[in-house]
C-alpha cells in the first residue's frame, strides 16, 4: 500500500502487530561493574580503547527493560537473553498497561534468545516468516520500546545480510552471529522487539545497535527469524537447544587481514575468494568422519554459498545433530562433495528427550567436589564447585565458573550428583544459593519446567 506522498502506507500492519510486542523488565539484585559485550554497543570504549567508568548498579528498581514479541495466544514471547540476564524477576507489560510476572521457560546465550510465558490466553501474537526469502533493499518495521517508550514503531530497509559482529564471544564460545543489518532507528530498550516485513511477520529480533554515543546513529542489528524459531521450539520441545556442530575452524576468506597473516604463517598464497578455509578439523568430529581436511575451503552447503562465517554458523546453527548436510570444498584447486552427518559436541549423532537430557545439564554446568582446602579456608564443610559453565539456566542468573553452589531449595550440595538428586522430575521454583569468586554470597533463583 502506498501514501498519498507516494510513500509506503504502514498504518495496517502496525495496527496488526503493535499489540504483539510488549515491555520486558528485569528486576535484579546483583551488583556488577564488570564489562558487558552488549556495552560495544551503547557506547564504544574511548579512543584509547578503555572502557568508560561504570558504577556497579543494583538493578532491582528495575535497572534492565528491554521489549519481547508474543508468538502464540497462550503467551509464549521471545526477547534477548541479555535483556532478562541475572533476572530474579521479569516484568511483562502488555500494550494495554496488562502486566503480569513471567516465567523463564529457556535461554540460549549463543543466540541472544530466551522463551517467556505469561499465565493468559488469546494474546495477539505475532508469526514466524522465513528469513531465507528476505531480499536487502527490502522495508521492514521495527516495534519495541525505546528509551521506555511503549509501542514505538520505525521504519527503514534491509541493508545487508548474513553479519558477524563479535557481539555473543564473551558469553559463550559456541555463538551463531549471522544479523540483518537495517537502518530501521533503533535505541537502548528495543533489543528483544520485533522486525517485521510488510506483510506483518516476524523475520528477526532486534538485538544490537551499532553507536558511539549509545544511541541510533544509522545501523541495528537483527537475528533471523529462521534461528530464533529454531532456538524457540528447542526450548519448548526439549528444554535445552540441541545444537550440532561441524566440527571446524578456520578463517573466514573474506577477512583478508586474516588471510594475510595464515599465508604468511603458512607460507601459502590463497587467494582472497568467498569462503571458509578450514584451519582445523576437530578429532571424531562429523567434519572429520566425513574427511573434511585442512586447507580446504568450504564454499556451499546444502546448495547455499558460503560467503563468510557467518553464512557457516548461521546454517549449521539451524540444524540437529544427526542431520546431514551436503558440502562442496575446493581441494587443491579441484571440487569435491562431502555428506556430512552433524554431531553434538558430546559426539552424539541424535536428538535427546527431555527424559534423557539430566538436569545438571539443563542448568549448563559441570561441577567438581569442593576441596577440603577450600572447605577450610571458607570455613564450610559442603558445597560443590562450578567447573564448566555452558548455555543455561545457571549462566542465565549470573553464576560463573568458579563459583561456589551451597545449597538447592535449601538441600545442601556435597557433591555434583546431589543436583540430579535434588532436581530430577522436580517442577516449579528453584532456590539456589551459591558464594562468588569475590567471596559474596548470591542468592537466585528460576522456575524449573
Amino acid at each position: 500500500m502506498v501514501s498519498s506522498a507516494g510513500f509506503p502506507d504502514f498504518t495496517r500492519v502496525v495496527s496488526k502487530t503493535i499489540h504483539a510486542v510488549v515491555n520486558v523488565k528485569n528486576f535484579s539484585k546483583k551488583y556488577s561493574n564488570q564489562f558487558d559485550p552488549f556495552d560495544f554497543f551503547f557506547g564504544f570504549p574511548d579512543d584509547f580503547g578503555n572502557n568508560r567508568e561504570r558504577k556497579p548498579q543494583r538493578n532491582d528498581i528495575p535497572g534492565l527493560h528491554g521489549s519481547g514479541v508474543i508468538l502464540s495466544p497462550d503467551g509464549y514471547i521471545v526477547t534477548n537473553n541479555h535483556v532478562i540476564k541475572d533476572a530474579e524477576k521479569i516484568e511483562i507489560t502488555l500494550n494495554d498497561q496488562r502486566t503480569y510476572k513471567a516465567k523463564l521457560i529457556g535461554t540460549d546465550p549463543s543466540t541472544d534468545i530466551a522463551l517467556l510465558k505469561i499465565n493468559e490466553k488469546n494474546l495477539p501474537f505475532i508469526y514466524f516468516s522465513d528469513s531465507n526469502k528476505v531480499q536487502v533493499g527490502e522495508w521492514v518495521l521495527a516495534i519495541g520500546n525505546p528509551f521506555d517508550l511503549n509501542s514505538t514503531v520505525t521504519a527503514g530497509i534491509i541493508s545487508a545480510k548474513n553479519r558477524s559482529l563479535g557481539i555473543l564471544r564473551g558469553e559463550t564460545q559456541s555463538s551463531i552471529e549471522s544479523f540483518f543489518q537495517t537502518d530501521a532507528a533503533v535505541n537502548p530498550g528495543n533489543s528483544g522487539g520485533a522486525l517485521i516485513n510488510t506483510n506483518g511477520e516476524l523475520i528477526g529480533i532486534n538485538t544490537a545497535i551499532s553507536s558511539a554515543s549509545g544511541n541510533f546513529i544509522g545501523y541495528s542489528f537483527a537475528a533471523p527469524s529462521n534461528l530464533v524459531a529454531k532456538v524457540i521450539q528447542d526450548i519448548k520441545k526439549y528444554g535445552t537447544v540441541q545444537r550440532a556442530y561441524l566440527g571446524v575452524k578456520g578463517i573466514d576468506l573474506s577477512k583478508t587481514e586474516y588471510l594475510k597473516v595464515y599465508n604468511q604463517e603458512t607460507h601459502q598464497n590463497i587467494k582472497s575468494q568467498q569462503g571458509f578455509l578450514i584451519g582445523e578439523v576437530f578429532e571424531k568430529s562429523g567434519a572429520d568422519d566425513a574427511g573434511l581436511k585442512k586447507g580446504d575451503i568450504i564454499k556451499s552447503i546444502d546448495g547455499k554459498p558460503i560467503q563468510n562465517i557467518a553464512d557457516l554458523s548461521f546454517i549449521v546453527g539451524t540444524k540437529h545433530p544427526g542431520d546431514k548436510i551436503r558440502v562442496i570444498i575446493i581441494r587443491n584447486k579441484q571440487k569435491k562433495i562431502f555428506n556430512v552427518i552433524l554431531k553434538d559436541l558430546q559426539g552424539r549423532k541424535k536428538i535427546r528427550t527431555k527424559e534423557e537430557i539430566t538436569p545438571s545439564e539443563l542448568l549448563g554446568a559441570v561441577f567438581d567436589p569442593l576441596s577440603k582446602e577450600s572447605k577450610k579456608d571458607l570455613g564450610i564443610d559442603y558445597g560443590i564447585k562450578i567447573k564448566e559453565i555452558r548455555t543455561g539456566r545457571l549462566s542465565a542468573i549470573g553464576l560463573e565458573e568458579g563459583d561456589i553452589i551451597l545449597s538447592i531449595n535449601g538441600i545442601k550440595m556435597k557433591n555434583p550428583n546431589d543436583v540430579n538428586k535434588v532436581l530430577k522430575k522436580y517442577s516449579g521454583d528453584v532456590t539456589i544459593k551459591s558464594i562468588k569468586e569475590n567471596g559474596q554470597v548470591y542468592i537466585a533463583g528460576f522456575e524449573m519446567n
